[in-house]
């Protein structure tokens, strides 16, 4: 299958959910969106870093990158995974990225 099929908005029903990191008051709050396919799974995106930073994160690998929905980081399959793998990914990738640690 290719990106544009997988990706075009005709393969999203709209609904969406905000995810972040919240651990406490004295941690970065950041938020992705998970964004509901037809087929009822969800694509969680991050939109706060530019296009080339989110090359440099997925370096060697593929990755999907759109102007208005941020980078893709996975599919998901619920509300409660959607979060736990956010969490995950920020805490495993996107920290030691912006802390120069790729």
């Amino acid at each position: 299958m290719k990106k544009n099929d997988y990706f075009h908005s005709k393969n999203y029903t709209g609904n969406h959910l905000h995810v972040d990191n919240f651990k406490d008051e004295f941690s970065p709050f950041i938020e992705g969106i998970a964004w509901e396919r037809t087929d009822g799974t969800m694509d969680l995106f991050f939109d706060d870093l530019k296009e080339e930073e989110f090359q440099q994160l997925f370096v060697n690998k593929e990755h999907y990158y759109d102007k208005f929905k941020g980078g893709f980081i996975e599919n998901v399959q619920t509300n409660e995974e959607a979060y736990e793998k956010f969490r995950q990914w920020v805490d495993e990738v996107l920290e030691p990225f912006r802390n120069g640690q790729k």
